[in-house]
């Protein structure tokens, strides 16, 4: 080939290679990213004709523990002896292992409870949770390993145990549903069992039980309580000696509807039934001392519901969406309740999201529903845990503390925080030194040798938190 042909040829090359990569850039939306979709990771499934659900059904919690993996519990189901319930462990990657299956004696009770309603991780690395059953027949607070070995730890909590955090002293804090004449309670369970009694609700005043509660970045616990016609309901502190204050009271028909989160601002947010006197519901933030308490319109319709929030890496508030003329939704909300983002579910991957979503280490959300996913043929679905991959960044540790506040090298240091899973570092005024992460709040760290006064700083895939105060050095 001559020359001139040669070059006829490359610029024939170029021209077609330029309108190629023009057409690409240009094109319409087959070339740009396609919308985030939600997956079943695991489908619950039951044998119509034996009514037998050996995995569980109808997951119901759901958290990702130090190991990496996720656990959680189902309502109902399971192999066994009337089994009522299991509570289970699945990787990020979506196999699922059943770690115990509640069921009754020969008698028809449940000494170990049943039917479970929440889950955390001890600092012992311990699972705990409350259950229905148990000795008196009214719910208990339960213990169980990793491994399967299940305890009672205590079945004198109250009637209608629901509400489990973890506190940061190592304790756990629950609440009660109480009845129609008497209000819920609040009380404390140590690891070892040993009960107390923190508060019991004035039904017309505070509320008639707790809705949901957390842990704060000053220790203490913040919840709300369920709404009522008659009923005044709150957003409430307690502290962990049990001390209750109302923060914010609601006048029906206005009144919380899921429990408050603490976004990265300090500010506690959550969803109410309806925004001031109009016909949508709304959200509300209010600082830790009740403070500059504000509400922002939700863009849904009256009736709609928001249950649960999670702020995520970006800022963001998601959530999950159910109303009577709306499929359920997984949203993404700004801090001032502008809807930034809709994801719909199917009966494929799941209907009927019951639980606050969870940001796993990686970025990615995963959460659980009562019912829908993908099953055999022949087979009835009951639920699935769920991801969505919504292309957010890994989340950055939060920290907010630290016991005891001096020491010398070799001294255990109780690090307090948030979305400690898959910490890589951690560091005492730039020194590196051995950690262990014990749950998503806490690590336990060594002062190193060769340590001087300075913060504490912990790293994972997402970035750095560094202590506000230092670290003395003895």
């Amino acid at each position: 080939m001559d020359r001139a042909h040669t070059l006829s040829a490359f610029l024939a090359l170029a021209v077609c290679s330029l309108v190629l990569l023009l057409g690409l850039a240009y094109a319409p939306s087959a070339y740009a990213q396609s919308k985030p979709s939600i997956k079943a990771l695991f489908s619950f499934a039951c044998d119509p004709n034996t009514k037998v659900c050996p995995d569980g059904e109808q997951p119901n919690t759901l958290f990702q523990s130090a190991d990496g993996n996720f656990y959680g519990t189902t309502t109902t189901g399971g192999t066994g002896n009337k089994a009522a319930g299991t509570v289970f462990k699945i990787t990020p990657g979506g196999p699922l292992t059943t770690i115990y299956t509640f069921v009754s004696d020969q008698n028809g009770n449940y000494p170990n409870g049943g039917t479970p309603h929440s889950l955390v991780e001890g600092n012992d690395g311990y699972l705990y949770g409350t259950a229905g059953g148990g000795a008196n027949n009214t719910g208990l607070v339960f213990r169980l390993s990793k491994g399967g070995r299940m305890q009672a730890l205590n079945s004198a909590v109250g009637a209608g145990p629901s509400v489990l955090v973890l506190g940061r002293d190592g304790n756990l804090y629950g609440g009660t549903f109480g009845n129609n004449a008497v209000g819920g309670t609040l009380f404390r369970v140590t690891p070892s069992g040993s009960y107390t009694l923190l508060h019991t609700f004035n039904r017309t005043v505070e509320g008639p039980m707790a809705l949901g509660m957390t842990l704060a970045s000053d220790g203490n616990l913040y919840g709300t309580t369920l709404g009522g016609e008659e009923l005044l309901t709150t957003l409430f502190r307690l502290t962990p000696s049990g001390q209750f204050t109302i923060l914010h009271s609601f006048h029906y028909a206005q009144f919380p509807v899921g429990a408050p989160v603490q976004a990265s601002n300090g500010q506690l947010y959550a969803a109410m039934s309806r925004f001031e006197d109009e016909a949508k519901p709304g959200m509300f933030a209010s600082s830790l001392s009740g403070a500059g308490f504000k509400q922002f319109s939700l863009p849904f319709a009256f009736g709609d519901a928001v249950p649960y929030m999670t702020q995520a890496s970006d800022s963001n508030l998601w959530s999950i969406l159910f109303g009577s003329d709306v499929n359920e939704e997984v949203i993404s909300l700004s801090p001032n309740g502008k809807l930034l983002q809709t994801i719909t579910f199917d009966s494929a991957n799941g209907e009927l999201p019951n639980a606050p979503l969870i940001q796993g280490s990686d970025g990615r959300l995963f959460g659980v529903t009562q019912g829908g996913g993908s099953v055999q043929q022949g087979e009835v679905a009951s639920g699935v845990v769920f991801e969505l991959d919504a292309g957010l960044a890994a989340p950055k540790p939060s920290l907010a503390g630290f016991n005891p506040s001096r020491g010398k090298a070799g001294t255990q240091v109780m690090i307090y925080g948030n979305r400690f899973v898959g910490t890589t570092a951690v560091t005492f005024n730039g020194v590196s030194t051995t950690f262990r992460v014990l749950n998503t709040g806490n690590i336990l760290a060594t002062v190193p040798q060769g340590a001087t006064i300075g913060p504490i700083a912990v790293r994972n895939p997402g970035g750095t938190a560094t202590s506000k105060r230092s670290f003395t050095v003895d």
